[in-house]
C-alpha cells in the first residue's frame, strides 16, 4: 500500500511539471487500480487526486498542448450536454453523479487530444500500459500457481481465468491483455533496440497466454480481428494482395486453434451456433429492451446510466445503451464523433497516385486551415515546367502509429459491440487518441487543393 500511496503521490507531482508523463502515470494507474488490491486507498480516492494533478498541469503548462481546433470538441461537448438535459428531466437526482462520471471520462479525451504530439510519445505511453498490464497478469499467472483452485484470479462458476475488482470478469482481463498487442507488434516491426524487441515479444507472450486462460470468445474473435487488419494494412500492396494476406492469416489462425485444448475448441464453436446459445439470445433480448427504451423516450433516452432502473440486466451493447440513456439525438452525435475518428486514418487506405500528394499538416492559429509546409511527390508547375519533389524524413513511423491506432481503436470499438463501456474512460481515451493523430500525420490531398491555398497565400 505504502508503493501505491507513492506512485500516486509521484505521479500527481509529475504531472504539474509534465503533463505527458503525467498522463501516463495517470493511464498506468487506471490499469494497475491499486484501490481494487488495497481497498482502503479508496478513503483518499486516488482517481480524483490524479485528475485534478492532469487538470492542474495542463493549466500550468498550456503553452505545450497542441492548439487543434476539432469539431469532436463541440459533438463530445454537445453529448454531455444531451445527458444533462435527459438526466434533468428524467432522473434529477442522479445529474451531479451521472456528470462528474462522464466529465471524469471525457477528459481522457482532452488529455490525450491535446498532450499526444509525436509518434514517440504514442509508443512511449502504450509501452508503460503494456508493461502494468503485464504486471497484472503475472500477478495472475503467480496466484494460480500457488493456490491453483482457491487462487481470487480463477471464476469460481466457470473455471475461468479473471482480474480484481474492476476487472473481476473474464471479459474484461481478457481485453485487457489484448489492448496494447497493435503497438507491441510496432515495436516488434520498426527499428529499435534489440532488448526492446524481446522486451515487447515477452510482454505479448505472457498477454496472450493470460488472455486464453480467460477463454474470452469476444476477445479472441477481437484479437483474430488484430492480427488479420494488422498484417493486411501494414503492407503497399493493392486491394488483392491484402485479401490474399488476410485469407492466409485466417487459415494461420484457425489451424492454430486446432492445437488449443478441446474445452476451448468447443467454446469458440458456439460462435458460429447464436441462435442456441443461451448468453447471445440473452443480449439480443437485452438489446430489443433498449429499443423499447428508446421508443418510450426517444428524444431524452432514459437518462445517462439509468438503464438498470428499467431492465433488470446490463445492455451488452454499448450502441444501444447510449441510444436508450441518450435518445436519438445522443446515438447520432456519438456515431457522428467515430466518424470523424476514422477521417484520420485516410493515409492507411489511399493508394499514393500520380495526382496525389502526402503532406504533413501542420495547424496554423493565423489562418482557418491547415498550412501545408512539405511536399513529396513531383508535380508541373502551371507553366508546365517539371519541379523536381522536396524530400522530407521517412514517414514509416507515423504510418506504424496511425495503423497501431486504428487498430486498436477499432477493435475497441468491436468489443463494446458486447460490452457496457459506452461511457467507460477508455472510449474517450481511444476517440483521443485518434483525434492526436492530427498532431503530427500525414494526409493525403489533391494537388488543386494545393495550389489553391498557394494562390490564396500569396494574395494574403
Amino acid at each position: 500500500m505504502i508503493i501505491a500511496m507513492v506512485y500516486y503521490l509521484s505521479s500527481f507531482l509529475i504531472s504539474l511539471i509534465n503533463p505527458f508523463w503525467g498522463l501516463v502515470g495517470f493511464v498506468c494507474s487506471l490499469i494497475l487500480r491499486f484501490q481494487d488490491h488495497y481497498p482502503a486507498l479508496t478513503t483518499y480516492k486516488p482517481f480524483s487526486f490524479l485528475f485534478f494533478g492532469m487538470i492542474l498541469g495542463c493549466y500550468l503548462n498550456r503553452s505545450a498542448l497542441a492548439k487543434g481546433l476539432w469539431l469532436q470538441d463541440k459533438l463530445i461537448f454537445s453529448l454531455f450536454i444531451i445527458s444533462v438535459l435527459g438526466l434533468s428531466v428524467l432522473a434529477p437526482t442522479r445529474l451531479i453523479a451521472e456528470s462528474y462520471h462522464f466529465i471524469c471520462s471525457i477528459s481522457l479525451y482532452f488529455f490525450a487530444s491535446r498532450i499526444l504530439q509525436t509518434p514517440n510519445q504514442f509508443l512511449i505511453l502504450f509501452t508503460c500500459m503494456a508493461a502494468s498490464i503485464t504486471f497484472l497478469g503475472f500477478q495472475a499467472v503467480q496466484d494460480v500457481m500457488l493456490f491453483a483452485d482457491e487462487s481470487e484470479y480463477l471464476d469460481p462458476r466457470s473455471g475461468r481465468w479473471q482480474g480484481l475488482g474492476y476487472y473481476a470478469n473474464s471479459n474484461e482481463f481478457a481485453q485487457l491483455m489484448i489492448s496494447t498487442i497493435p503497438f507491441l507488434f510496432v515495436l516488434l516491426v520498426i527499428k529499435v533496440n534489440s532488448l526492446l524487441k524481446l522486451l515487447a515479444l515477452a510482454m505479448m507472450s505472457l498477454m496472450l497466454f493470460v488472455m486464453v486462460q480467460c477463454a474470452s470468445r469476444t476477445v479472441m474473435v477481437t484479437l483474430a480481428l488484430i492480427m488479420i487488419t494488422l498484417f493486411m494494412l501494414r503492407g503497399q500492396g493493392n486491394i488483392m494482395k491484402k485479401v490474399v494476406i488476410g485469407a492466409t492469416i485466417s487459415v494461420f489462425l484457425l489451424i492454430l486453434l486446432t492445437f488449443m485444448p478441446e474445452s476451448l475448441q468447443e467454446r469458440m464453436g458456439t460462435v458460429l451456433n447464436a441462435s442456441e446459445d443461451e448468453s447471445f439470445q440473452g443480449r439480443t433480448r437485452s438489446w430489443g429492451y433498449g429499443f423499447d427504451m428508446l421508443s418510450w423516450y426517444p428524444f431524452t433516452g432514459v437518462g445517462k446510466g439509468q438503464w438498470m432502473e428499467y431492465h433488470g440486466l446490463m445492455p451488452h451493447n454499448s450502441y444501444v445503451q447510449i441510444m436508450a440513456e441518450l435518445g436519438i439525438f445522443g446515438i447520432f452525435v456519438f456515431l457522428w464523433i467515430l466518424k470523424l475518428c476514422y477521417q484520420q486514418f485516410s493515409i492507411l487506405f489511399k493508394s499514393r497516385q500520380n495526382n496525389l500528394v502526402e503532406t504533413p499538416l501542420v495547424f496554423s492559429p493565423n489562418t482557418d486551415f491547415f498550412t501545408i509546409n512539405t511536399i513529396t511527390a513531383s508535380h508541373a508547375t502551371d507553366s508546365g515546367t517539371a519541379v523536381e519533389p522536396k524530400i522530407k524524413s521517412n514517414n514509416s513511423l507515423k504510418r506504424a502509429v496511425s495503423l497501431a491506432v486504428f487498430t486498436t481503436f477499432s477493435a475497441w470499438l468491436f468489443y463494446i459491440f458486447l460490452g457496457n463501456q459506452g461511457y467507460s474512460v477508455w472510449t474517450y481515451f481511444y476517440i483521443g487518441l485518434c483525434t492526436a493523430l492530427s498532431n503530427f500525420s500525414p494526409k493525403i490531398v489533391n494537388k488543386e487543393e494545393i495550389h489553391f491555398k498557394s494562390n490564396l497565400d500569396e494574395v494574403r
